[in-house]
């Protein structure tokens, strides 16, 4: 018995171990507190842990927007919001968090943010599609349960590989729904634990965000007065910014800009960048709306709306020809295809008296889908018959739509592309052999 004791004093040896956590060097600083990278002794892992400022430890509003984030991102989990796993003091007595250690550049850096102008270099429209949707549905959650962000912007975003998304920085959040915060915790423990802590009530004495991004009500009222459609107004602002690469609002001083954010409604972003699709303009004037009933009911109606214009194939860019003009040409490789918007448009092969006529393509169509499913040349020609409006879908989209089906079905579609590809050329062969 004494040696299984021995052994079992050996086996908590491991949960005792003093100091738990060991710095192991700096992640980043902000005005608030560091984040640094540490070893947990504990558990054997390296997480991230972000402790105040000593400069701070005696002034009760940061205290308070410390504990804040603390406690709102322990009622979080969802995957764009990073998971807090302990909290409590330091040895100094500092409050401190460990959370999920992650590494990716800021949305800022990503899009080459210039710090004075704001302005910046847009990325492609899937990009920005994807990242506002995974924004929307991390704020959309935290609105769930009864808190608001009040601090989105391009440095509070960070973007990991494969274009996944952080929401970081919750100082600023608040609690607008007791109800919804205090059941987030799960009704068996509602009873007992549920009850709304009061130290999380942020103080109204200042007002908190970023000025480029605040909704009207944010500039001039209190903090406890705020509700989602403050975070919906501040997603506008930046869905805006990703599609034009300038602000909707801005002025040469503080008072100015806040006079347009209240007063001026937001350019159309169509006369700002002339690429942006209406829908999206409409969606984004919507979000911008003064009033906060006139914006989208929650970001639930925002994410539908996006992903009703990404099934309309609305994203993919549009282009013009005019009536006579080549659109694709036999022999040449180019990984793209086309949908038919409007017009019409004659597909051919072969030149002079070999010339044969293959089919027409009428709005709704699609054609040049061989220069996006294989490797090659294109096997025919495509000729606008009258002014033509095309959607151009490339390969790279294709592959990234693919990417999401089940591997039984993706060998399915590769096959029956084999199929259609060795009977296309058949095909194309006979015609060319009776010309013969």
């Amino acid at each position: 018995m004494a040696e299984d004791s021995a052994e079992n004093e050996d086996i908590l040896d491991g949960l005792r171990r003093e100091p738990r956590y060991r710095v192991l060097g700096q992640l980043g600083e902000g005005s608030l507190g560091r984040v640094d990278r540490v070893y947990d002794a504990h558990l054997g892992r390296v997480v991230a842990a972000k402790t105040l400022h000593e400069k701070h430890l005696g002034e009760t509003n940061a205290l308070r927007s410390f504990v804040n984030e603390a406690r709102i991102l322990g009622r979080l989990d969802q995957a764009a919001i990073i998971p807090i796993f302990d909290a409590g003091l330091t040895p100094d007595g500092r409050p401190a968090y460990t959370m999920r250690e992650i590494s990716g550049r800021s949305l800022a850096q990503l899009l080459q943010m210039d710090q004075r102008s704001a302005n910046v270099r847009p990325l492609s429209l899937e990009r920005t599609l994807k990242i506002i949707t995974l924004l929307c549905e991390a704020l959309g959650h935290a609105h769930e349960r009864g808190i608001v962000h009040l601090d989105l912007k391009p440095q509070n975003v960070i973007v990991l590989p494969y274009d996944e998304v952080m929401l970081v920085d919750w100082g600023a959040a608040t609690v607008y729904d007791e109800d919804r915060f205090s059941e987030s915790l799960g009704p068996e423990l509602f009873d007992e634990f549920g009850e709304f802590d009061p130290r999380l009530v942020q103080s109204d004495e200042f007002i908190v965000g970023t000025p480029r991004y605040m909704s009207p009500e944010q500039t001039e009222c209190a903090r406890s007065t705020l509700t989602p459609a403050s975070d919906l107004f501040s997603a506008g602002i930046l869905f805006y910014q990703m599609l034009t690469g300038r602000l909707p609002f801005e002025g040469e001083s503080l008072e100015e800009l806040l006079f347009h954010i209240r007063e001026t409604e937001a350019p159309d972003p169509r006369k700002v960048a002339p690429g942006v699709h209406p829908r999206l303009a409409s969606l984004v004037l919507e979000m911008l709306a003064k009033d906060p009933d006139d914006r989208p009911y929650d970001m639930d109606a925002v994410i539908s709306e996006l992903e009703s214009f990404r099934g309309s194939a609305g994203e993919f860019p549009l282009r013009h020809f005019a009536r006579g003009e080549l659109i694709i040409r036999e022999g040449e490789e180019a990984p793209l295809s086309y949908v038919l918007v409007e017009g019409e448009v004659e597909i051919w092969s072969g030149e002079g008296e070999s010339r044969r006529l293959l089919g027409r393509a009428l709005a709704g169509d699609t054609f040049g889908e061989l220069g996006v499913l294989r490797d090659g040349p294109r096997s025919a020609s495509a000729t606008a018959l009258s002014d033509v409006v095309v959607r151009e879908i490339d390969r790279a989209s294709l592959l990234a739509e693919t990417e999401r089906l089940s591997p039984w079905v993706l060998a399915m579609l590769e096959g029956v592309v084999d199929r259609f590809v060795d009977r296309s050329e058949r095909l194309v062969e006979l015609m060319q052999s009776e010309d013969d």
